[in-house]
């Protein structure tokens, strides 16, 4: 399917804090690129230039390793595209489920990219205005299964310890702590979220956080969509409530990106072109 730009419109307040440095600023999100052939995506970014470049997640198809070989060296494509990112605007990225087994040598070669990788942390992108990445709780409980294995083992370091993600890791607790301060942080809070079911439907409930602005994906659109609601998600199971467009919360809105690619080859998106979301600040 032909690759399709959407557009939003955001509404801020200029002269509260952080907000005047964003008026007239346009920021694109590439959400669920799934290690998919970069080329329409850098085009269309090079054609219509944001101000800076969103990933929440899910920039690499989860390869499992083989041998010693990096699960990135799997995955050409998604450091192509970031360096094309870099190369275009400044680019943040947080973790998504697909990048639950990259280990540090994998978070090096990302940020040698010159992208700005937000693991459960945030980062002042401009004065005033704050950007974090929110980790998944896959990507927190595969490290803390490798630094379990590790010490058990006296090892020094087993990049990848199974070959195969452990069966329990959705079940572990994401890590929020760190929230607490950002929320409370003075400027416009920009959130790299992958998971939109973290917005209201699990811990740690964004919705009810000082956050004015996370960006998702995940739901790939619902994969099939029929009169504008999609059918299945990931997180969500049928008929999800959070798979595309803007969701309104009391301190802030939750923009759901319907995702670049199709990791499930065997099951087609319909009536769910593949896009690229640019936020326009006004």
């Amino acid at each position: 399917m032909k690759l399709k730009k959407t557009l939003y419109s955001i509404n801020i307040d200029s002269s509260a804090p952080g907000c005047g440095g964003l008026a007239g600023k346009c920021l694109a999100v590439l959400a669920d690129f799934h290690d998919r052939a970069p080329g329409p995506v850098l085009d269309m970014l090079r054609n219509d230039i944001p101000d800076a470049i969103m990933i929440p997640g899910d920039f690499v198809l989860g390869y499992f390793p083989e041998g010693e070989e990096y699960v990135l060296d799997r995955c050409r494509n998604a450091i192509t595209l970031l360096e094309g990112c870099c190369g275009i605007a400044p680019t943040y990225m947080s973790l998504g489920n697909h990048e639950c087994m990259l280990c540090d040598g994998d978070y090096d070669r990302l940020r040698a990219t010159g992208a700005i990788l937000l693991d459960n942390e945030w980062t002042e992108a401009a004065e005033g205005i704050l950007v974090g990445g929110f980790t998944s709780a896959y990507a927190i409980s595969f490290k803390r299964f490798r630094d379990e294995y590790n010490r058990r083992n006296g090892t020094e370091e087993v990049k990848y310890p199974y070959r195969r993600r452990p069966r329990d890791i959705s079940k572990h607790p994401t890590d929020r702590a760190w929230l607490d301060d950002f929320e409370q942080a003075d400027g416009y809070k920009i959130l790299l979220c992958h998971h939109p079911e973290y917005w209201s439907l699990r811990e740690p409930m964004i919705k009810d956080r000082k956050i004015d602005l996370v960006l998702s994906g995940h739901a790939h659109g619902g994969q099939w969509r029929f009169m504008g609601r999609g059918v299945f998600a990931p997180g969500q199971g049928l008929f999800p409530k959070y798979t595309g467009g803007i969701h309104q919360g009391q301190y802030g809105s939750l923009i759901v990106s319907r995702g670049l690619s199709n990791p499930y080859k065997i099951v087609p998106r319909l009536g769910n072109p593949p896009e690229v979301v640019y936020l326009q600040f006004e």
